[in-house]
């Protein structure tokens, strides 16, 4: 695992994590299927993105069929407090299944696409509540 990439998580953690969602939530979703393409347009949207790297971005994801997966799960992170999480991995569709890409591999093969792949699984999020737009529509 490449330790410069941020917020990455390691499989076994990842794979605790989730568990104790499933565990928690029995009933409930465990994951989310989530458009490359829509998080591609989100970026453009802020500026993060330009709009030909947003147009080329969207054109890779298409061609290779690449999205993203959410899991959702329950952890600690060195210590601190137990909370709700989103763990984020890349997935490319492969015969009708999209199958996560965990550790630059694809049930153990390369997925031939990061020459330096991290784990591959990421935990940038903070939960609302704490941290909500209380002035948000959607809140």
């Amino acid at each position: 695992m490449n330790p410069d990439k941020e917020n990455t998580v390691k499989p076994d953690v990842a794979a605790e994590w989730t568990a104790a969602w499933r565990t928690k939530c029995p009933d409930n979703c465990k994951a989310f299927l989530v458009p490359a393409v829509d998080l591609i347009e989100v970026l453009n949207e802020m500026g993060i993105l330009g709009d030909k790297a947003a147009k080329k971005a969207q054109e890779k994801a298409s061609k290779n069929k690449l999205d993203v997966r959410a899991y959702m799960a329950i952890g600690s992170e060195d210590g601190g407090p137990v909370e709700e999480r989103l763990l984020i991995v890349g997935t490319q569709q492969i015969d009708g299944v999209y199958r996560d890409i965990i550790n630059g591999e694809i049930d153990g093969k390369s997925a031939g696409l990061n020459d330096d792949p991290s784990s591959g699984i990421y935990d940038f999020t903070s939960p609302c509540p704490n941290l909500c737009d209380d002035d948000s529509i959607l809140s």
